[in-house]
């Protein structure tokens, strides 16, 4: 089990499913009263019948996370079996359940948790149990033994657990480590837990737990844990245990777990920080978080000046951890002491889509984290492609590519340069689906950062960024990078091309609503470097003509609707002289529409007339491919003045053909073909143009 399953997942879902079935205040009659192999059994036959007796009849519709639908919740560690059982059967009764060949590994020491089940009548288990037993031929002989209190309230029903790790302090990579333990059978809390094996260990104890998903036990809304602190300074302590010994005086104080907003403990906690620090001040915090904004636990980071070190606490209720960090953390800015309470936070989360996701995906998870803004820490960074993953792989989300390109957030960059607010991330994610949806908020303004924005709104936080690469750097083009822009032209990410003089080179700035989130070279083979006037047309107000033209309509007739709009000067349109919006419609019911709209004179340069007859190209014209680089898909528009035969090829550099994109008669029009270059290698391709007697050859970049 991961600290981060025991205090760090939690996942509030489950308490809310498991609410029906599990252990309340009042203690339950239904129990287990016996298991094969039972507790400090020995040479366990490997693929043998395992049974767990229960008071009274189980109720098999019963279903729990772990293991997955099945009507008993168990954790068992190691978690390696050979392979799932052969069959599970019912006694007549219904009182036991018989597991045929649970596929134990030989010579191995198994520690087993039955956590919940349900009588037919309802009830939940007044209590766990737990077993150990081998399938050796024998178990150490060591032991542990304390008391368990809990202040206020009865330690009974707890289970006492000794980890392999610090359970505050693992990360992901550690493996499950619940080693051993046993359950408090009585209101005294005295425990022993035997056939302790040689090693170090971490005791800890959880009332009120259940086993999630992953088989791992998570703490809930009335939960109560504690760990084993010999010196009293909230930092767990850990014990050795040699060959037979009988180790006592193991005791661990209980402490409530109860939700509470993030700034709830900020109190307590700042105080501790200047106890440690008196120059502390805070840089981050984060917690699975409920619709109301309240969390099981919180894990705050501060920041000594004078020390130049971190220092970090858990808190879960009453209870509060210090712990060392578990990776390298460079924040060294305080977040505003103005900050916005995770409450407040998350009724704007709910507002602007999150209650949505949630009717959406039933299972839904969130978490909410405090802090400035660091993409470059994330090989899967915080990106809105979920739908059209396909459309846009951002360079930085391998390491590779930070050679290349550089991503932006506050910790590297000046602040007379580009200044990004302290913000709130919340996550929701969906386990059974997959789904998942961010939300960037301001923290001190409310205002969420990565909605969808029209262009000049995300050109307004690009420009900053093209001027620090070059001072001379103006507009050349802009792009919806991969997110469907809708009937208003708004889309999530914006990509904001720049041109330099003095450089003689492209540079694009991407930003997310209102975000830069990258920047780096831009290895188009620019057609031209006229740049884009000021005052152009904004992307709202020129969709509209658009819209008016006939992409309302479109939208109304078919489905699965995506749009791209590109403005530039050259990259779409024979006129050079021209400013142009051009806006792509496609659907998986109807042929693609085109748009082209004056984005200096507000004028439908050419789409559907009022006569519904789409106007026509003046010339021929082959565009630069976009994306490009690419990986693996690609876009390809031509122009056709009239009817003719038309081939499109795409050839290696060695000119051997490696595709054909069209071959045959097309009606004169704007034209795009795309290119799927997954099974090709990285490296320069060219694609021909041969329509008529008109030929041009241009030159594109995979880059995988």
């Amino acid at each position: 089990m991961r600290v981060k399953s025991f205090l760090g997942r939690a996942p509030l879902y489950f308490s809310l499913l498991l609410l029906v079935f599990y252990i309340n205040g009042a203690y339950g009659q239904f129990s287990v009263i016996a298991t094969s192999p039972n507790h400090g059994a020995t040479g366990v036959d490997s693929t043998g019948t395992c049974s767990i007796t229960f008071s009274s009849a189980i109720d098999t519709s019963a279903r729990f996370p772990y293991p997955e639908d099945f009507f008993v919740n168990i954790m068992f560690y190691p978690d390696s079996l050979v392979g799932p059982p052969d069959s599970i059967t019912l006694s007549p009764d219904t009182g036991t359940v018989y597991v045929h060949n649970l596929h134990l590994s030989p010579n191995i020491a198994y520690f087993f948790v039955i956590g919940n089940a349900v009588s037919q009548s309802g009830d939940s288990l007044g209590i766990p149990h737990s077993i150990v037993f081998t399938t050796g031929s024998n178990l150490p002989t060591g032991t542990i033994s304390g008391t368990i209190s809990y202040p206020g309230s009865d330690p009974y029903g707890t289970l006492v657990i000794l980890f392999g790790a610090n359970p505050f302090e693992q990360d992901e990579e550690d493996e499950e480590n619940a080693v051993n333990g046993t359950v408090i059978p009585d209101s005294s809390g005295t425990y022993t837990i035997d056939y302790v094996a040689p090693g170090t260990y971490w005791p800890a104890a959880i009332q009120n737990f259940y086993i999630d998903q992953w088989g791992d036990i998570e703490i809930q809304a009335g939960s109560a844990i504690g760990f084993y602190d010999f010196d009293g300074d909230n930092r767990p302590d850990s014990i050795e245990v040699s060959a037979g010994s009988q180790i006592s005086g193991i005791d661990i104080s209980l402490f409530l777990v109860t939700p509470q907003t993030a700034r709830d403990p900020l109190p307590m906690l700042e105080a501790l920080a200047q106890a440690w620090a008196s120059d502390a001040y805070l840089v981050r915090l984060g917690g699975d978080v409920d619709p109301n904004g309240h969390s099981l636990f919180w894990h705050y980071v501060f920041y000594s000046p004078s020390l130049m070190r971190h220092q970090a606490w858990f808190i879960a209720g009453d209870l509060i951890v210090k712990i060392k960090l578990d990776e390298t953390i460079e924040d060294t800015l305080a977040v505003p002491v103005n900050w916005l309470n995770s409450d407040t936070i998350m009724t704007i989360a709910e507002a602007h889509g999150g209650r949505e996701f949630r009717m959406n995906n039933p299972d839904a998870v969130m978490y909410g984290s405090l802090g400035y803004l660091d993409f470059d820490s994330k090989e899967e960074p915080l990106m809105p492609f979920t739908e059209y993953p396909q459309k846009f792989a951002p360079l930085y989300k391998l390491k590779r590519a930070r050679n290349h390109q550089r991503a932006l957030f506050f910790k590297t960059i000046d602040p007379e340069y580009i200044s990004l607010p302290a913000i709130w991330v919340v996550e929701y994610y969906s386990h059974s689906s997959g789904n998942y949806f961010y939300l960037i908020i301001d923290a001190e303004s409310g205002i969420v950062l990565n909605e969808a924005t029209t262009a000049s709104i995300a050109e307004q936080q690009a420009l900053p960024v093209a001027q620090d690469w070059a001072g001379d750097a103006e507009l050349w083009m802009i792009v919806s990078q991969g997110t469907n822009v809708d009937s208003i032209a708004r889309t999530e990410v914006w990509n904001c091309l720049y041109y330099s003089p003095s450089v003689d080179s492209l540079h694009f700035v991407a930003v997310w609503g209102q975000l830069p989130i990258a920047e780096g070279p831009q290895e188009w083979i620019a057609p031209d470097t006229t740049t884009v006037p000021t005052g152009w047309l904004d992307s709202d107000e020129a969709i509209a003509l658009a819209e008016a033209a006939g992409g309302a309509a479109y939208r109304n007739a078919n489905e699965d609707i995506f749009v791209n709009a590109y403005l530039s000067r050259w990259f779409h349109g024979p006129n050079p002289d021209l400013t142009v919006w051009k806006f792509e419609y496609t659907s998986s019911t109807a042929n693609p529409l085109e748009f082209l709209v004056d984005a200096m004179n507000d004028t439908l340069i050419s789409g559907i007339d009022d006569e519904g007859e789409k106007s026509l190209p003046s010339q021929f014209a082959l565009s630069q491919n976009y994306p490009n680089p690419f990986n693996p898909i690609t876009q390809i528009n031509y122009a056709l003045p009239k009817d003719c035969q038309v081939k499109l090829e795409v050839h290696n550099i060695l000119g051997q053909k490696v595709a054909s994109l069209v071959d045959g008669k097309q009606e004169a029009g704007y034209k795009t073909a795309s290119w799927d270059a997954g099974s090709l290698s990285s490296g320069i391709y060219f694609y021909r143009l041969q329509a008529g007697d008109f030929v041009q050859t241009r030159k594109m970049v995979l880059l995988k």
